[in-house]
């Protein structure tokens, strides 16, 4: 999983959006203009996110996790996206219902497998909220991204 490409250009803050499909789409924009992700991928994850939500509940700061096939990736990335206002997004265990989300981890992975690995760091992650606090507070992107390297990038 070291081969994942991720650099500080790929956190991005994400002010004034008030959609789900808004904060996809940015996310989505940023990997295709990079070239990580092929020019299906945002259309991917939009459809993907309709009949598989991605919101996950935490009790606290609340966190999505969008991605799409792996024939829609390019290179393996990840996207980190940072809301000033929480987005409502549909609830990954209870898709009827709408959550607060805070934080988005856009995953791009190029192996089917390797969704699973990722997710499992992700949701590492997730249960330190206080690393999750500290990447939606910080304005260091050197801070935000080593919390996500320790997290997501390391063996």
């Amino acid at each position: 999983m070291s081969d994942i490409k991720f650099s500080k250009s790929q956190i991005v803050k994400l002010e004034g959006l008030t959609t789900d499909v808004g904060v996809l789409s940015s996310m989505t924009d940023l990997l295709c203009q990079n070239g990580l992700v092929k020019d299906t991928y945002k259309q991917a994850i939009l459809d993907r996110e309709k009949v598989f939500p991605t919101g996950l509940y935490t009790g606290n700061i609340n966190v999505a996790i969008p991605h799409a096939d792996v024939e829609h990736v390019n290179e393996a990335s990840i996207c980190v996206g940072i809301l000033d206002k929480p987005v409502k997004f549909h609830a990954m265990d209870e898709p009827d219902n709408s959550i607060d989300i805070s934080l988005v981890i856009m995953l791009a992975l190029k192996e089917a497998h390797g969704h699973i690995d990722m997710l499992t760091k992700v949701i590492g992650l997730i249960q330190d909220q206080e690393a999750v606090k500290e990447i939606i507070e910080s304005n260091s992107q050197d801070i935000i991204y080593n919390i996500i390297e320790k997290y997501l990038l390391q063996e």
